[in-house]
């Protein structure tokens, strides 16, 4: 399951590579940093979990490159690998572990 595979890299602080199956998004391999996964709650109370990482390689449609926060929706990822020959990615310096969309977490670094 792709939950237990994200915190086992959050745990780690190893990167991964996944493929995001969102409707409009680009079809391919994605590779970041995984720093948290969490259940965020709409205005409209309807609930999704997401992953949040820095992006450092593969595609992206988000047209502003890479080493930026990005989320994905946990549902809409597949394939997730861990890079364990990857050395332990360093924690973002635009991390904020008390960020309120992190109220309720179910993992970060």
């Amino acid at each position: 399951m792709s939950l237990k595979l994200l915190q086992q890299a959050i745990q780690q602080r190893k990167p991964i590579s996944f493929e995001y199956n969102k409707e409009g998004k680009i079809a391919g391999e994605r590779i970041g940093n995984t720093h948290a996964v969490f259940i965020m709650r709409k205005k409209d109370d309807t609930e999704s979990t997401k992953v949040h990482l820095v992006q450092t390689a593969g595609v992206t449609d988000s047209g502003k490159g890479y080493n930026e926060f990005r989320m994905f929706d946990i549902l809409e990822i597949s394939n997730v690998k861990i890079l364990d020959e990857s050395p332990a990615f360093e924690i973002h310096h635009a991390y904020n572990p008390s960020w309120a969309g992190y109220a309720n977490v179910i993992a970060k670094v």
